[in-house]
């Protein structure tokens, strides 16, 4: 008799004990179940639809996680979220309950997720930084021929002189031949050059697009706000204003530094009841868009206050 043949997802259920394809809710800490209590106490509104948790999950305590993962599933985990939301028409409790699925049972598939994002983004930024590279030295090389076109110039400018004998004269034209092969070949190569680095730049800008995509749950976006300061009661007019339209929302957060630590909180505003997802506490239910906004207020307040900048991308 052949082995049946299991998933990645059905195998993880095995190591932690689980029946395969019957995965269930990891528990949450007892200090994140706190933190969620106390918000549903500053925001009555406010619904607790699954905790997430995704510092308590068991898959992420392993030894051996894959690289981008150290730091948790929460792009994963949003790109998931959105990607769920948006099969199910926009429609909130359909939405939350396919996300569910996806959480209880194939937790494993949002490690491998996380891990291929960050190959990709790595791989983005390291072509990027190596066009620009590239574009830093193309134009030294035109630098470079302008200077020899200038020297080409004063050379013929000294060739007016009737005064020069016959061997100035001829180590002159010798100075001005070399000038022009070097010219001719250094602009050739520069077009090449040129065109290479335009050709590069179409395909990042294609590749960003489908890496941006890919963390929508693989619908385009519309990128609806850069990155702003998070600055007291501005932070929640700025929120609400770029959520205005109804649809997923990705909100990327920053801490300072060019290489800072990030964080991802997804967002659902509809014309009544909307969500909030963070990986790090819960799925959460609001009663409508303003509590939507105070809810996400007070995760920045409580958790993320080193967070200092928040961009905006809406899906569907």
């Amino acid at each position: 008799m052949q082995a049946p043949q299991l998933s990645e997802s059905e195998i993880q259920d095995l190591a932690l004990g689980r029946t395969p394809g019957k995965g269930r809710a990891a528990a949450p800490r007892p200090e994140i179940q706190q933190v969620c209590e106390e918000m549903k106490q500053e925001l009555p509104g406010a619904e607790v639809l699954r905790y997430t948790d995704q510092g308590g999950h068991p898959m992420l305590k392993k030894p051996g996680l894959p690289s981008g993962t150290d730091a948790g599933v929460c792009s994963a985990m949003t790109s998931e979220w959105i990607r769920t939301g948006i099969e199910a028409g926009g429609d909130p409790k359909k939405g939350s309950q396919a996300f569910g699925k996806v959480t209880d049972h194939q937790f494993a598939g949002l490690i491998d997720k996380q891990h291929v994002e960050s190959l990709q983004g790595d791989a983005i930024t390291r072509r990027n930084n190596a066009n620009i590279a590239s574009i830093a030295k193309l134009q030294d090389d035109i630098a470079g021929l302008k200077l020899k076109q200038a020297q080409r110039g004063a050379i013929n400018e000294k060739l007016t002189d009737p005064d020069l004998s016959p061997d100035e004269r001829q180590s002159l034209l010798a100075q001005r031949k070399a000038l022009g092969h070097e010219i001719k070949e250094g602009s050739a190569q520069a077009k090449l050059d040129s065109a290479a680095i335009t050709q590069t730049h179409h395909e990042l800008q294609a590749e960003t697009a489908a890496f941006r995509a890919g963390r929508g749950g693989g619908y385009p976006g519309v990128r609806v706000q850069d990155y702003e300061p998070i600055q007291g009661e501005s932070f929640a007019q700025k929120l609400f204003d770029g959520t205005k339209e109804n649809g997923h929302y990705r909100m990327g957060l920053r801490k300072p530094g060019e290489a800072a630590e990030g964080h991802v909180i997804g967002l659902h505003k509809t014309d009544g009841e909307s969500r909030l997802m963070d990986a790090n506490t819960a799925e959460w239910k609001t009663n409508n868009h303003k509590d939507l906004i105070n809810l996400t207020a007070e995760h920045i307040d409580r958790l993320y206050p080193g967070y200092e900048s928040f961009d905006l991308t809406r899906y569907g």
